[in-house]
């Protein structure tokens, strides 16, 4: 393989990398808004669960961290979502600004927008379009190949990369 080759290889895999970011953003938000909703669930069970008991027969005046530390713990969850909802809201208009490159109405387009928008696994798009799975894969190598002829495209994964490579994973 020549460098060229492997150039390219790597471009398109970055672009993939760069395309995915919202789909990631949009995983983190939904691992957040579940682990609120345990620590809630949480909240609401009983000390003790089953037989709960009303009466202290320990007779401690020990203090625990209690209803405070969830009360602290929801509240950060909740502002990591907001952030996290942010972060996929960027992500997706960035997404969006990098398919305007394609027309409208392509194919390619389509595959792109059900594949990193959409969120949607190969089988979904398949049917979707009323392709074969191994199709729909070729119409977004194209438009990978599409992607990358544009300068700006080029220029913004390799802004992408030049993040990276600073600030560890983005």
């Amino acid at each position: 393989m020549t460098g060229m080759d492997e150039q390219k290889r790597k471009d398109i895999k970055l672009l993939k990398e760069y395309l995915s970011q919202y789909y990631i953003s949009s995983i983190k938000r939904l691992q957040l808004e579940r682990r609120l909703r345990n620590i809630r669930e949480e909240m609401n069970t009983p000390i003790g669960g089953r037989g709960y008991s009303p009466v202290n027969y320990g007779g401690t005046n020990k203090v625990g961290p209690g209803a405070a530390s969830f009360v602290y713990r929801m509240s950060e969850i909740e502002s990591r979502i907001e952030e996290q909802k942010n972060r996929a809201e960027k992500n997706l208009l960035k997404i969006m600004d990098i398919m305007d490159f394609l027309e409208e109405s392509s194919m390619e387009r389509m595959v792109l927008e059900l594949r990193f928008i959409d969120c949607d696994n190969w089988e979904d798009i398949a049917k979707e379009i009323h392709l074969g799975r191994r199709t729909c894969i070729d119409y977004q190598n194209k438009a990978f190949e599409k992607l990358l002829g544009f300068k700006k495209v080029r220029s913004i994964i390799q802004e992408y990369q030049r993040e990276k490579d600073e600030n560890g994973v983005l």
